[in-house]
């Protein structure tokens, strides 16, 4: 469980990275606050509060793996800095429609500041962004951003159209959380790829391991709201419970429920029925029907798909490297294993 904590941490305490790249982690943590620096008031302290202090960077990471050593440092370092701030904008606004009220260890920025100053921040990251994307030479970067940005607004759209809608498929689900998570992580292994100056097929094929991966780090991050608890993971978890969205755990369930008990547990669910007895049924459910596995085994299904891709890539050193990041992640997947109930139901 402590091995993925959210807790303000350095990257590579968690994720293997060589030394090259925690330098380059390291040179991201000063620019991007030397950048946060250069914002009027009062949009610099609250753009800090949001983007400094925690947060693991995979993105950067994953643009800077890409770029494969072959792009000037401040080229991968503007770029990088692109990918988090929108990032980071999406997780305001996330952060306000869960109702979260800790993100990274500490208040959200909605719960510290207000939501009206939160909603403006988020867009103001989400300029600011677009603003530095358009200072490369090449329109190319502004495009990839710009796509990635809409296609991830998209995915929250579609997310909160569906909420309550307990018929979504697993299918409805994944083309969700492709637009949502795994856009911005296509966007950032694209980039990386476009500036290492890799042909076109080349950087088609890192932007899939992109998407993919970011599949498998939403269905992880649905896992962890639902089987984690709040102790362990820095973060509100159970939002995805209490706000309605319809995520992996739940989709499993319902395929595996009567039809009787399904229409009596949407009922429930419908009413926002989240009394402790509720949540203590719903946690028997989740533990006699064994969903904790099934998503697992379906997480690990996806998981090797991206290893899949990874093993395919043709520059050598670059497969490898994702790879092995891989090998972090699969460390990931252990740890839900190790909890036994699903806790922020059975516990409230």
């Amino acid at each position: 469980m402590n091995s993925i904590s959210s807790s303000p941490a350095i990257f590579s305490s968690t994720f293997f990275v060589d030394s090259e790249t925690s330098k380059f982690l390291s040179f991201f943590e000063s620019y991007l606050s030397d950048l946060l620096d250069s914002i009027d008031q009062p949009i610099r302290d609250l753009a800090k509060h949001a983007s400094l202090g925690g947060g693991k960077r995979i993105r950067p990471f994953l643009l800077y793996t890409c770029g494969n050593g072959k792009s000037s440092t401040e080229d991968l370092l503007k770029a990088s800095a692109v990918i988090e701030l929108i990032h980071v904008a999406t997780l305001v606004h996330d952060d306000i429609l869960d109702l979260a009220n800790l993100r990274r260890g500490k208040a959200t920025l909605h719960s510290k500041y207000g939501e009206h100053p939160a909603i403006l921040l988020g867009d103001a990251l989400f300029s600011f962004a677009l603003e530095l994307a358009s200072e490369f030479p090449s329109t190319n970067i502004c495009k990839i951003v710009s796509k990635a940005t809409r296609r991830t607004c998209s995915g929250e759209i579609q997310q909160s159209f569906s909420k309550g809608d307990f018929s979504l498929t697993i299918e409805d689900y994944y083309s969700i959380i492709q637009d949502k998570t795994g856009e911005l992580f296509n966007a950032s292994c694209s980039i990386g790829s476009y500036l290492g100056g890799a042909n076109e097929n080349l950087i088609d094929l890192v932007g899939d391991f992109g998407t993919s991966l970011g599949l498998n780090y939403q269905i992880y991050d649905d896992l962890v709201d639902t089987f984690g608890d709040n102790s362990n993971f820095g973060k509100t978890l159970g939002t995805d419970f209490e706000s309605g969205k319809v995520t992996l755990p739940f989709i499993i369930l319902m395929k595996v429920l009567s039809k009787n008990e399904r229409d009596s547990l949407k009922s429930s669910l419908n009413d926002n029925n989240f009394s402790s007895d509720f949540r203590c049924y719903l946690a028997e459910l989740f533990k006699s029907h064994n969903i904790q596995e099934s998503c697992i085994d379906e997480l690990i299904n996806r998981f090797n798909q991206s290893k899949l891709i990874a093993s395919n890539i043709p520059n050598h050193v670059l497969s490898t490297r994702l790879l092995r990041f891989l090998e972090t992640f699969n460390l990931k997947i252990s740890s839900i294993s190790e909890i036994s109930e699903p806790n922020f139901l059975a516990l409230k």
